[in-house]
């Protein structure tokens, strides 16, 4: 490229034009807003004329993935015909090289007759869309992806309907969606019904007389939350024993992070007086013994809880997987992400992956316990059967609702048994530990998505952040924050100044809100999830679902990070609040950067992926507290469409 911004491509013709210029060859381009783009291609034959056509597309898709718009860029073809059946033809502008390549080959569909919300800061809406072979070709004006209309290109009138981009979480736990679909819900309103500990009982009884607990062998739910319901308390074995004294029980948190089980469960497990607690973990006692009361806290749940809801058998985790899709699909994700995969959820996953296929994209981050896939070929940004391995998962500290989040600061109302000094403690209490790990990810450029909750987990992380990145540089690893409820303002800034994305989790304030509130007290709760500060310190910044802490609802997620109201309608932080555009990009665009995929994802621009979802209403324009009435009406990855309201 020389100064005039020119840039010249010469192909020799005699050889097939795919062979010569491929979307590698043309990466290798540079070209920015305001540069021109002269090509001159020799063609030695009329049957030239059509591949020409092709490179006419595969420059104008590569251009407007460089963000560089062929719209605003005066652009010239020139093709010098020669005696003896050279071609000649001559394109003064794109519009004109659209319109010849569109009648070559037509688009496949086009979507139309709806707001068409595309997350694109130069166009930001428009009246049409055009897709073919996977891809968009056209966005525009319903005049404008008129020429791309032909005898097989199928209409899609929206009927005021609003197209958007397909969602991506922040975070999520895909592989569990299935528990969440298919176990008892145990969440209270408005997601479930669960408001007492008799509730829960309910619950669990009657999925203990279903078909699906010899898929697993326990009877199990999931999303009691002690600070709704009205005992104010966890249930108990005693509580769990009212279910089944024959077979296991197993109740999760809604934070993912405790667990309470039946006698017959804890027989199962090994846990009795004679246990000790496991490092980063606690077994809950009865009053004045060392039996346990069933309630299990961090690392003495989580890795049993992994075995006891894990399948039995292939077909049970195919079944598992595939309702869990489901959900996924009928809540708009087009692209998923299990969030801390250990090997076996790794390999049910890359299972399924190889021999059935996704039909929405999964990337997972795999536990730093066990990082052999990320040394297998599962470590991809491309996916294979809709998978991948993106990076590593670290987890730092617990949940702020269950009090297990590491602070520096005590908790105002502590949990029982604990004193007035407490203040949650660490998952890796060996600061060496953490610093090692977070090297190691660096030294082999694996992407970190670690878990902090708490002022205290999050010194830990950027004090391993900063050895290892002045050790091996930051060189665009995009190492994330998961969480951060109590993250401090000097934290983020040290964040920044780190290149490090900030994916918040502000449906906290709307379910834990108040209770937030009552633990670490009014003033600090108005702080949690601070979308607004990390963003305005020019942190990159994704919101999340955590499901299945939550119902993957990222319609609520929106909604939340908007309003950031409480159950109780009380705001949580107005400062905190993000626009309904921001909010938006938040679950689309921004996230698709985080997973290095906004190239191809995240908005509606020419030359990225199909990926859209149908909305009953534009979250745009709707009245912001009415943002979580909208429902998902239809979800479309690549052009297919995979799920459809009924």
């Amino acid at each position: 490229m020389g100064s005039s911004g020119f840039v010249d491509i010469k192909l020799d013709m005699g050889v097939p034009l795919l062979a010569t210029i491929t979307r590698k060859s043309l990466s290798t381009l540079k070209l920015h807003p305001g540069q021109r783009v002269h090509a001159q291609i020799k063609a030695v034959a009329l049957g030239s004329y059509l591949e020409n056509l092709v490179l006419s597309r595969l420059l104008i898709s590569h251009f407007d993935r460089r963000r560089a718009r062929m719209q605003t860029l005066p652009v010239k073809f020139i093709m010098l015909a020669i005696v003896g059946g050279i071609a000649l033809f001559s394109c003064s502008t794109q519009n004109e090289i659209a319109k010849v390549s569109a009648q070559s080959e037509a688009a496949d569909v086009i979507y139309s007759s709806g707001p068409i919300v595309t997350v694109d800061a130069v166009n930001p809406t428009a009246e049409a869309v055009a897709i073919r072979d996977r891809l968009i070709v056209a966005v525009g004006t319903v005049d404008e992806i008129d020429k791309y209309r032909g005898n097989a290109t199928v209409d899609i009138d929206l009927l005021g309907r609003t197209l958007a981009p397909g969602f991506i979480d922040g975070h999520a736990h895909f592989a569990q969606f299935g528990t969440q679909a298919i176990g008892a819900n145990l969440l209270a309103s408005p997601d479930g019904h669960v408001e007492t500990i008799d509730d829960l009982v309910a619950q669990l009884k009657e999925f203990a007389e279903g078909p699906n607990v010899a898929r697993t062998g326990w009877v199990f739910g999931t999303g009691y939350d002690d600070s709704i319901i009205e005992e104010g308390r966890h249930p108990t074995r005693d509580d769990l024993d009212r279910v089944s004294t024959d077979l296991p029980v197993i109740a999760v948190h809604i934070s993912g992070h405790f667990s309470a089980m039946n006698s017959k469960g804890l027989e199962l497990v090994g846990y009795d007086e004679t246990s000790q607690d496991p490092p980063g973990g606690i077994i809950r006692r009865r009053p004045g013994t060392a039996e346990p009361n069933g309630v299990l806290e961090e690392l003495a749940s989580i890795p049993i809880m992994f075995k006891a809801l894990t399948p039995k058998t292939a077909e049970d985790g195919r079944y598992f997987l595939e309702r869990g899709m489901e959900l996924a699909k009928s809540f708009g994700y087009t692209t998923a992400q299990e969030g801390r995969a250990v090997g076996t959820t790794h390999q049910l996953l890359a299972n399924y992956a190889e021999n059935i296929g996704f039909d929405i994209d999964v990337v997972s981050y795999i536990d730093y316990s066990d990082t052999a896939p990320l040394e297998s070929k599962w470590y991809s940004r491309e996916y294979r059967g809709g998978y991948r391995v993106g990076g590593l998962k670290i987890t730092l500290d617990g949940s702020p609702q269950g009090r297990t989040a590491w602070r520096t600061q005590p908790y105002l109302l502590p949990p029982d048994g604990q004193n007035t000094d407490y203040r949650g403690y660490p998952a890796i209490p060996d600061d060496q530990t953490v610093i090692d790990v977070v090297d190691t990810a660096h030294a082999n450029n694996w992407q970190v998505l670690a878990h902090a909750n708490g002022d205290a987990a999050v010194d830990q992380l950027l004090k391993a952040m900063l050895a290892a990145q002045e050790k091996h540089g930051s060189a665009g690893r995009r190492n994330t924050l998961v969480h951060g409820q109590y993250v401090r303002p000097d934290q983020l800034v040290s964040m920044a100044k780190l290149d490090m994305t900030a994916s918040l989790f502000p449906l906290h304030t709307f379910y834990w809100g108040d209770w937030h509130s009552e633990i670490i007290g009014d003033n600090l709760a108005q702080s949690i999830s601070p979308t607004r500060t990390a963003l305005d310190l020019g942190l990159r910044v994704t919101s999340h679902s955590d499901a299945p802490v939550a119902l993957p609802n990222l319609m609520q997620v929106m909604w939340a990070t908007v309003n950031r109201a409480s159950r109780s309608g009380k705001v949580i932080g107005k400062d905190e609040r993000l626009t309904p555009e921001e909010a938006l990009k938040a679950i689309t665009l921004w996230a698709a950067h985080q997973h290095f995929e906004e190239d191809v994802k995240g908005s509606i621009e020419v030359g990225k992926l199909a990926d859209f979802v149908i909305l009953s209403d534009n979250p745009l324009s709707i009245e912001p507290e009415r943002i979580n009435e909208i429902v998902v009406e239809e979800t479309i990855k690549a052009g297919r469409t995979v799920w459809r309201r009924q």
